[in-house]
């Protein structure tokens, strides 16, 4: 394997797992800040200072992806094929009223974020349970919640709608997945009965009637468990907004830890698009994932693929609910190329100026990675106010200030450095635990 001996070279997450096995934080930190991404940098820690969480998907949905955007005729069927592989996902028409009368129409397929997060959950919760009744939630607010989302809003464009309109998508559609079992043949496999109950429709009033439970059709239950890819919840929240890094992630999860050589694999770009069902020119392409690596090596920094080059180079890697940094290619750039300030950067006089609207810093954006948990009552402040007010409506009754100092035992260091979005996201796990363990006060 040829190695890189310019750490710049790097996707930010690798840059910042090295900085972080020679230098230690405070110089991640250092790089965090010159590199002026506050997003990557955090989701970076999350993954490090977190337990990895379990999470899954089928094999054949890491190596094909849905649409990331909406297609131009989202009523025709979407086809994908990676090898032994191919998904074919047909969406059938549903019995619907429209100034009424009742029509059989087409709801389209399934693209974006929302569908993506909504499989990893269902086929994850049931391969941990090994059953096919995934339990969902109480009601529709919360099983929001339960997928990561917590802002929940009910107006047309809010989030709760626009979940709803892509689950019913998702479950209206015939999924096909074929495989070939040996070189002598081939054998079909098809889901069609995964879908909610009839509760589930048009309900999504915080307090409705909610399907609690979806089941997974028997045959697929029983070949998902058998080609179930273990991929890490933490960084599955923290990558919830992306469809493209989501399909990287997922994509790299599956086919990194399989590569049986010491030599890597080698791919072209145009079977990579294939595989992410990409449509676009070939440079735009390569630059979008070159964008993306950097966001998916953050929550993935074992991930041992080159997109530098005019083809694509994946290498043997541990999957990703391997906490540690043990991924080869962290072992190959000398400390001494460490960079733990920033250095201006070239410019090229011959290359054209940057478009008017691009946003042109001439002083460091502002990053907030120094705030924490707060270190006095949380009773006090307008900063505090967020955290007082998970802690009376999760805190079960007890004493707030109580929680937060046990808090601050537990997790205190391992938050010094992040975001207030991701603290509160942390503390509000922890009183909801803290309940469960107590009962309440």
């Amino acid at each position: 394997m040829a190695k890189r001996h310019h750490q710049e070279d790097l996707p930010l997450g690798h840059q910042y797992a090295l900085t972080l096995l020679n230098e230690g934080r405070q110089s991640v930190v250092n790089l965090a800040l010159g590199e002026r991404d506050e997003k990557i940098y955090n989701s970076f820690l999350k993954v490090q200072d977190e337990e990895p969480e379990n999470a899954f998907l089928h094999s054949a949905l890491c190596a094909m992806s849905l649409p990331a955007r909406r297609p131009k005729d989202d009523t025709q069927p979407i086809i994908r094929e990676d090898g032994k592989y191919a998904l074919a996902i047909n969406p059938k028409p549903v019995l619907q009223i429209l100034d009424g009368k009742s029509v059989m129409r087409s709801l389209g397929v399934p693209f974006g974020s929302y569908p993506r997060i909504v499989l990893i959950y269902m086929l994850s919760e049931a391969v941990k349970r090994r059953s096919r009744d995934v339990y969902l939630g109480k009601n529709f607010t919360e099983w929001m919640r339960r997928l990561g989302y917590h802002t929940v809003s009910y107006g047309p464009r809010g989030s709760a709608n626009l979940l709803k309109e892509q689950v019913d998508r998702l479950l209206a559609c015939e999924w096909q997945i074929r495989w070939d079992e040996d070189r002598n043949g081939e054998s079909a496999f098809a889901v069609k009965e995964v879908k909610l109950s009839n509760e589930y429709s048009g309900s999504l009033n915080k307090d409705g009637e909610f399907a609690r439970e979806i089941s997974l059709s028997d045959v697929f239950f029983r070949h998902l468990v058998d080609h179930a890819v273990p991929l890490n919840e933490v960084a599955i929240r923290e990558l919830k907004n992306q469809p493209t890094a989501l399909d990287l992630y997922t994509y790299l999860a599956y086919r990194l830890p399989r590569v049986s050589t010491t030599r890597g694999q080698i791919i072209s770009w145009d079977q990579l698009a294939k595989h992410l069902g990409n449509s676009c020119d070939g440079r735009r392409f390569r630059q979008t994932i070159r964008e993306t690596f950097n966001v998916v090596s953050a929550v993935y920094p074992n991930a041992n693929a080159d997109f530098g080059g005019q083809i694509v180079k994946l290498y043997q890697s541990p999957a990703p609910t391997e906490r540690k940094l043990i991924g080869h290619h962290l072992r190959v750039v000398p400390s001494n190329h460490i960079r733990t300030t920033v250095e201006p950067k070239q410019v090229d006089s011959n290359r054209p100026a940057p478009a008017a609207s691009a946003p042109q810093f001439s002083t460091p954006m502002p990053i907030t990675i120094h705030k924490g948990f707060p270190t006095g009552s949380l009773r006090y402040g307008r900063r505090e106010q967020p955290f007082l007010e998970i802690g009376r409506e999760k805190g079960g009754g007890w004493d707030i200030d109580e929680m937060a100092a046990a808090y601050r035992n537990t997790y205190g260091e391992a938050m010094k450095y992040r975001a207030d979005a991701d603290v509160l996201r942390s503390w509000e796990g922890f009183v909801v635990s803290y309940v469960a363990k107590r009962g309440l006060a």
